[in-house]
Formats: structure tokens, C-alpha cells, sequence
């Protein structure tokens, strides 16, 4: 019990140390640049995004630590965070990786395994991420061809397109819950002089709101059934 204990404990100590060695990091450059050559961000542009990042991330900080901790524990979990993609990437191969061993959640054979899958996950990324830089400068000439131009500019929109989709189509309250906030924003964007930075904020206000009213009457609507 002692040793794990002092596991747990060298887990904590290197995640946290860690993750402010990759934030002094992450954020030195930046600084750095804008001293040498003189040229800062404007704040007053910056911090409505700032702002609405905030409040779009918060509701899942908790969440996510929460819920991830007893799959993954606390060593995937850091390594996670640190390297980004959890939701996409390191919790499904963790959660693979342990269904199909058949190894109880929540155990310390649960957590060493999620290490293990979380950093062959890692290790593959970073691996798949060089071979595309290696392989990228032989096949610029074949890239730049006007021919394929197309399905570069239209890639992004593809995907935001299909991850909304799946969501909207779920539904018609679905669908009414992004069109009201939506249409809200186009009537800032075309009919008054708003500054865009604030339209993430009008946006976010506007759905919490409305799904708000949504759940009251769910739960107003289910009290009624229920006499």
C-alpha cells in the first residue's frame, strides 16, 4: 500500500511539473518573439475569444477530469492533457486496449495499462506526424497540382459540416437549438456594427439560454405527466 501510495504520489508530482515546464514552454516563444520585434497583441481584439474559449471549455474541464480519471488514472490522464486529443485519440485506444483485456475500471491494473495504451497512442501520433513531414517536400509538386486544389479547400468545411451534421440531424429540437443562435448572430453580423470578436459570447449566451428554457420545459412538461 505504501509503494503505491508513492506512486500515485511521483505520478502527481511529475504530471504537474511537467505540464507547467510545457506552459512556461508553449508560452515563452510567443512572449518572446513579440519583445524582440516589438509588436504585442491587441488585447482589446483578443479577449473576447479569450473569453468565449473559457466559457465554451469550462462546463468540460471538470467533467472530463472526473469522468476520465477512473478509466485512465491519473499517469494517462497527465500524459492525455499534455499531449492533447483525449476525447479523440487517447481515451478510445485506452478504452480498446482495456475492454478488450477484460480488466476492471478503477484498478491499479486498469491505470498501468492505460499508461501503456495512452503512450503507444503518443508515440504513434508523433511517428505518423513525421512520416507527413518527411513525405510532405517530395510530394509538394503533386499537392500544388490545380487539379487537386478542390479537395484541399474544401476539407475543412467537409468535416465541420459532417460533425455538425450528426447532431442537428438527431432532430428537430436539435436542429432549433443551433438555428436560433445562429440566426441571432446573423442578424448581428448583417443589421448592426458589432465587433465579430463578440459574436462567440452572443452565440454561447444565446445557446445557454435556450437549452436552459429547453430543460425547464422538459422537466415542467415530465411533472405534468407525472400528476
Amino acid at each position: 500500500m505504501r509503494t503505491t501510495s508513492n506512486y500515485q504520489s511521483w505520478v502527481h508530482r511529475f504530471g504537474i511539473v511537467s505540464s507547467l515546464i510545457l506552459l512556461i514552454a508553449m508560452t515563452a516563444f510567443p512572449i518572446a518573439a513579440s519583445a524582440i520585434y516589438g509588436l504585442w497583441p491587441d488585447l482589446g481584439q483578443l479577449w473576447p475569444g479569450f473569453i468565449a474559449v473559457i466559457l465554451f471549455m469550462a462546463p468540460f474541464w471538470p467533467a472530463e477530469t472526473i469522468g476520465y480519471m477512473s478509466v485512465m488514472g491519473p499517469g494517462a490522464l497527465y500524459m492525455s492533457y499534455i499531449t492533447g486529443n483525449v476525447t479523440n485519440l487517447r481515451m478510445p485506444a485506452t478504452v480498446g486496449t482495456i475492454n478488450s483485456l477484460g480488466i476492471k475500471p478503477n484498478t491499479d491494473e486498469c491505470h498501468t495499462l492505460a499508461i501503456i495504451a495512452c503512450g503507444a497512442s503518443v508515440i504513434t501520433t508523433v511517428a505518423v506526424i513525421a512520416i507527413g513531414v518527411v513525405v510532405a517536400a517530395p510530394l509538394e509538386p503533386v499537392l500544388n497540382l490545380p487539379a487537386i486544389q478542390p479537395a484541399f479547400n474544401y476539407v475543412v468545411p467537409a468535416l465541420f459540416g459532417g460533425l455538425v451534421a450528426q447532431t442537428i440531424l438527431k432532430g428537430k429540437k436539435q436542429f432549433l437549438l443551433y438555428l436560433i443562435p445562429l440566426a441571432v448572430c446573423l442578424f448581428f453580423c448583417y443589421f448592426t456594427s458589432v465587433n465579430s470578436a463578440y459574436y462567440m459570447l452572443i452565440a454561447i449566451a444565446i445557446s445557454g439560454a435556450v437549452h436552459v428554457l429547453d430543460y425547464r420545459r422538459g422537466k415542467e412538461k415530465e411533472a405534468k405527466e407525472g400528476n
